[in-house]
């Protein structure tokens, strides 16, 4: 009977057994060299397994979450403030409820005493006077016995709070937030590519109106418009009201609630071109070469506090386009023209110390680009003339480039 030898090349033993690895006849010195081998690789996965735990160990929970409870403590701390503010109002109302009464009585009561006061000087009262007087006066006993008494009933209803108004979602990439359109908007008539927004609502300049429009894109509210293009559009949380700066009429208010339109006098002594804020200051962009900056404060009232110019801001043949806020940072994009030079830079906003910058080189026409905030600290720049998107992370570097079609605006 022949025997089968094994399948190892230039070996001439004997198969002893059939690897399970290879599905190959082995003689079992190669055997146990299979096995050797197999034995050897898990060595090397061992310290990979543990050097991923490692890692994980590592990991910090706390540093990974703590702008997340930013956010929340600010919700908190915001909506605390809401319910203070109704208290303090409800009790306003009481104490002035009470304060209408007791003055109404001390009116009638000096009323009263001037009477008797020009009754005596005169020496003419009559017993009908004195029995006046005196049915006065009970009725005075009887409204300040019933002051003292006063009670209120309080309808107050329970607080309820939806679990779903707070909603958590792993952040997205921007790809993947590009991918696919959610929701369109016919866009046909607009003159001003700029769109503010806050937590409830766009705003955006459309054929004659400025049209306030929820995120479900059914229009609110319209407010006709007169003016010029917009500039720039922002919002502040602090004085409840979108900011626009316009190419004719300055700095113009417009409240969400009213939709009304009010003018900053204060501050229509340059010409403005972006604009953005915190919640103490609106920083502003003066519409020229060597482009300013200047900090307005918001409370009590709206007042200039600081100003920074060339070279500080921008070189003399550089005009900042976009000024964006964010965590006590100002993000700038600056264009050198006619180079077509694009500089993307973040600047304390204590001291406008550059953080970081960098260059790029773009086809870009004047006043063509946008820039926002993505993922709460990534910016995203958004070029109007072409259909390109930058991704660039906190610590200023390009991520992502992304072609959207069709073009974006804003």
């Amino acid at each position: 009977m022949s025997q089968t030898l094994c399948a190892i090349n230039k070996c001439k033993r004997i198969s002893r057994a059939l690897c399970h690895c290879c599905n190959q006849d082995i003689c079992l010195l190669h055997l146990k060299e299979h096995y050797d081998i197999i034995l050897a690789q898990l060595n090397p996965l061992t310290d990979e397994i543990n050097a991923i735990d490692n890692r994980l160990i590592a990991i910090d929970i706390k540093d990974l979450i703590e702008e997340c409870r930013k956010q929340l403590e600010e919700w908190r701390d915001k909506y605390y403030k809401t319910i203070d503010n109704l208290f303090e109002q409800k009790y306003d109302e009481l104490e002035q409820m009470i304060i209408n009464k007791v003055d109404k009585q001390k009116d009638g009561i000096s009323l009263t005493r001037r009477t008797i006061t020009k009754l005596i000087e005169e020496q003419e009262a009559s017993q009908q006077d004195i029995n006046l007087i005196k049915t006065e006066i009970h009725q005075f006993n009887e409204n300040v016995n019933n002051i003292e008494h006063t009670s209120f009933h309080i309808n107050i209803q329970p607080l309820l709070i939806d679990d779903h108004i707070i909603q958590i979602q792993e952040k997205a990439d921007l790809h993947s937030v590009l991918s696919s359109t959610c929701k369109t908007i016919d866009f046909s008539g607009i003159k001003s590519p700029i769109i503010g927004t806050n937590d409830r609502y766009l705003l955006f300049h459309q054929n004659l109106y400025l049209c306030l429009i929820d995120y479900n894109f059914k229009i609110i509210k319209k407010l006709p418009w007169h003016f010029e293009r917009i500039q720039d559009i922002c919002w502040s949380s602090t004085l409840g009201r979108f900011i626009l700066t316009t190419e004719t009429c300055g700095i113009c208010f417009v409240h969400e609630n009213t939709i009304s339109l009010d003018n900053a006098n204060c501050l229509n002594n340059e010409k403005f071109h972006s604009c953005t804020c915190s919640n103490t200051s609106l920083y502003l962009t003066v519409d020229d070469y060597a482009s300013a900056i200047i900090e307005y404060r918001l409370l009590p009232s709206i007042e200039i506090i600081k100003q920074w110019k060339s070279p500080d801001t921008c070189t003399n043949d550089e005009y900042i386009d976009c000024i964006r806020y964010n965590n006590d940072r100002l993000g700038l994009v600056i264009q050198k023209f006619p180079e077509n030079i694009l500089k993307f830079e973040l600047r304390s906003v204590k001291t406008l110390d550059r953080l970081w910058s960098i260059q790029v080189n773009i086809d870009l026409k004047p006043y063509q680009c946008g820039y926002c905030l993505f993922n709460d600290h990534d910016w995203l720049f958004i070029n109007m003339s072409s259909s390109c998107i930058l991704h660039i992370t906190k610590d200023g570097k390009i991520k992502e480039k992304y072609d959207y079609n069709p073009k974006p605006y804003n």
